[in-house]
């Protein structure tokens, strides 16, 4: 689920010793959170973070993290967003090799191994004390594993392996804690869209349910970067049967649109299922005034068009006289599309009124009632 956060710390204790002698004596909080699942729940992410949370100063050199799994529930591992610091890939004269951080996946035995290596001109680099805009400290990196199976994974430090050492080598003593063992709240079945017109209807379905709060439906302009919420269906809990939901977006205009689903857990927590195939609202066919909706209305109402052709164009209201009441549209130019106007009839009596669209090549007039 993204952005699904769990802090998850285990203390590493340093003690450096230089011929003998105790020379400092420092500690460090290495933090797992931000744990994601995306990509239509096909991948599990989640940070990587360190902190010096001690006074004496710690340089860390070549260092390893590893964690367990249950077999069979990860692969591919990957990283991003790796700090620079730990990707110099460069020989310090006399110091030896400082390359670029590198993660292993061992899929028989259900472990990840994550190497990294300090920049510092072949002395490390000082771990941060500060706890930055997270309060856990710096981000080594964020790691991606392919999610293959929707059992427990049961992920965990992997004590035995799991080191920190300094530059020359001194390995740190550390205990760790912490595992993660969530569960997909949602295992979608389908996610599919149907046009008519410039109305879109998006229908999915899911396998299984677990705290499921519901669905909030996004949706942004496939040119666009920023999403919009557009509507929230409810969710059903706790479920094991196929449970089948469906949203109507109406009165698009003309454009292409990219939709997706934020799936809410009861306590907050969310990830996203994408659409994965762009939505395309073409040109209106034909010309077309729509009835006004409400009718009866009291005291706003909205009035829809259809625009097959570039035009200029009037949309007028007149009483049972005849006599002009309001120009919504008053001869301006307008581009092929599908439109809505809204009207609002505060000031007038109830009774029955007309509007009508004038186009350069075409005239169409309807009959609305008011009622207060």
């Amino acid at each position: 689920m993204n952005m699904k956060i769990f802090k998850i710390s285990f203390l590493i204790l340093v003690t450096l010793l230089v011929s003998g002698n105790i020379f400092a004596q420092a500690s460090m909080t290495n933090t797992l959170s931000n744990f994601e699942v995306v990509n239509n729940t096909t991948e599990l992410q989640f940070d990587l973070y360190t902190l010096k949370t001690s006074n004496p100063d710690f340089r860390m050199g070549s260092s390893s993290y590893y964690m367990r799994y249950n077999i069979g529930n990860f692969t591919k591992a990957s990283i991003i967003n790796i700090n620079p610091r730990y990707t110099a890939n460069i020989i310090q004269s006399g110091s030896g090799s400082y390359d670029p951080m590198q993660i292993f996946t061992y899929d028989a035995s259900g472990r990840i191994g994550i190497q990294v290596f300090y920049n510092g001109n072949g002395l490390g680099d000082t771990i941060s004390g500060d706890p930055g805009i997270t309060g856990t400290g710096e981000r080594i990196a964020t790691v991606i594993l392919e999610i293959t199976s929707y059992t427990p994974p049961d992920l965990r430090w992997d004590d035995a392996n799991t080191s920190v050492i300094n530059p020359q080598f001194e390995m740190a003593v550390s205990t760790n804690i912490g595992s993660y063992n969530g569960l997909l709240p949602v295992e979608l079945a389908s996610f599919v869209s149907n046009i008519y017109r410039n109305k879109v209807t998006l229908d999915w379905s899911t396998a299984s349910e677990t705290n499921n709060s519901g669905f909030n439906i996004e949706r942004k302009k496939s040119n666009g970067t920023a999403w919009s919420k557009i509507g929230f269906v409810e969710g059903h809990g706790n479920s094991n049967v196929i449970k089948n939901y469906s949203y109507s977006d109406n009165l698009l205009q003309t454009g292409s649109y990219n939709y997706r689903l934020k799936q809410i857990d009861l306590n907050g927590s969310f990830e996203y299922f994408e659409l994965h195939n762009l939505v395309e609202i073409g040109v209106p066919q034909k010309f077309e005034l729509s009835q006004n909706y409400p009718n009866p209305f009291n005291p706003t109402t909205k009035i829809k068009f259809s625009l097959p052709y570039d035009s200029r164009i009037s949309l007028n209201v007149y009483d049972i006289s005849g006599r002009l009441i309001s120009s919504i549209v008053n001869n301006e130019f307008r581009s092929a599309d599908y439109y809505s106007f809204e009207f609002n009839a505060g000031g007038l009596s109830s009774g029955i009124y007309f509007y009508r669209l004038i186009t350069e090549k075409n005239t169409e007039t309807k009959k609305m009632t008011l009622l207060k």
